[in-house]
């Protein structure tokens, strides 16, 4: 993303548009943030901050806020942003500022589509999908987000993508290569 300002050019890639923050597919309505804090008062609608990195409206908890403040460890998980995760756009015609899903049709022949997750016009991520509707059946074939940006929601947000163009199918997903251990068991070190 550039931004022209009077004689000065922004690109972004001096931090002026601050770090990333974590990306959640948009709902309806939010009741807690990501950390679980209920949001229960009006005001947060009101001061909802706008990500200029994504171009997109986001959350901001305060609560989290004041506990990253004491902690400098701390993962920083009291702003994040929302992405609609039904607005996707065909490859031709999509907006190259901001994070924006771009989805691909199936090839000629072959079933998967593929959705890509465009972040100033570069792709950082992509998930395919093999929808059948012959059995109201879809699987989700493949998900990756590039290494610089793991850790943000981006995977989640290209899943509920997939599953917002076939939300009344049965999904289904491949078991991993390999051996599976669940993240405590990988927390814990065993």
């Amino acid at each position: 993303m550039i931004d022209q300002v009077g004689e000065a050019v922004r690109s972004g890639a001096c931090g002026e548009f601050g770090a990333l923050v974590p990306v959640r597919p948009a709902v309806k309505k939010i009741d807690l943030c990501l950390r679980g804090h209920w949001f229960n008062l009006d005001l947060y609608d009101k001061l909802a901050p706008f990500s200029q990195g994504y171009q997109l409206h986001g959350w901001l908890c305060e609560v989290c806020r004041g506990q990253e403040a004491c902690e400098r460890g701390a993962r920083r998980l009291a702003e994040w942003a929302h992405l609609d995760v039904t607005v996707q756009h065909a490859p031709d015609v999509a907006p190259t500022g901001g994070l924006v899903l771009v989805a691909h049709p199936p090839a000629a022949g072959t079933l998967a589509g593929r959705i890509e997750l465009h972040l100033d016009g570069t792709e950082v991520g992509e998930v395919t999908a093999s929808p059948c509707g012959r059995c109201r059946t879809a699987t989700l074939d493949y998900v990756h987000v590039a290494t610089d940006y793991r850790r943000l929601g981006f995977g989640r947000t290209l899943v509920a993508a997939a599953v917002a163009r076939a939300p009344s199918y049965r999904w289904t997903a491949p078991l991993p290569d390999g051996p599976v251990r669940s993240r405590s068991a990988l927390l814990s070190g065993r």
